[in-house]
């Protein structure tokens, strides 16, 4: 409505509805979103693309909402080790592994999964419990946060990917860790780019 500078009456004219049922579409939490019938209307009468309205608003990356479901695609959340597991291929994981299965909060691939957060070395803009959508069909360029897994014991970590001349680093944001810097050498493998944080409300 904002972008289009429409007031709500000249939308729900335009939906065929009446103004409070139009109202109620943005609610008290829009990250949980109006509905595929409802979308698809929206996207009509504002002669959107189809699909624009399918990622809930206001869901970008590390936002911090709790988003109900995307196309019913569920995502196993997973520790550090396990998750080292997950980076091998979707075969060698074991559903069981999972300590929960949570709706999708938007697209992803096929071996996308939520990685549990353990420690304190991303603090402070990741805590501990955190639960970050990583997903390995994404590339990952210097600045985006990745998960990365350790060939020894095949552990993961949540780190942000870094790069200085010819240089590839992990790096840990709290400043009080004492390894914030882990060189990318053939122990570690970058297992997918962290694409959204979910928080429980």
């Amino acid at each position: 409505m904002s972008d289009r500078k429409l007031r709500l009456i000249e939308i729900a004219d335009l939906l065929g509805k009446a103004p409070a049922q139009v109202s109620a579409f943005g609610g008290k939490n829009p990250t949980k979103g109006i509905g595929d019938q409802i979308a698809r209307e929206i996207e009509n009468a504002l002669q959107l693309p189809n699909g624009t309205l399918d990622v809930p608003y206001g869901l970008t990356t590390f936002n911090n909402g709790s988003v109900i479901g995307y196309a019913g695609r569920k995502l196993p959340v997973i520790g550090s080790i396990a998750a080292g597991t997950w980076c091998e291929a979707t075969e060698a994981f074991d559903p069981r592994d999972a300590e929960e299965w949570i709706d999708a909060p938007g697209p992803v691939g096929p071996r996308a999964f939520i990685l549990r957060v353990e420690g304190i070395s991303m603090e402070p803009k990741f805590q501990e419990g955190d639960k970050i959508v990583i997903d390995p069909s994404l590339e990952s360029h210097s600045g985006h946060f990745v998960a990365a897994k350790r060939s020894r014991d095949q552990a993961a970590t949540l780190k942000q990917l870094k790069q200085e001349g010819n240089e590839i680093f992990l790096y840990a944001l709290n400043p009080d860790w004492p390894e914030r810097i882990i060189r990318l050498t053939e122990e570690w493998t970058i297992c997918g780019r962290a694409r959204w944080k979910i928080s429980d409300l």
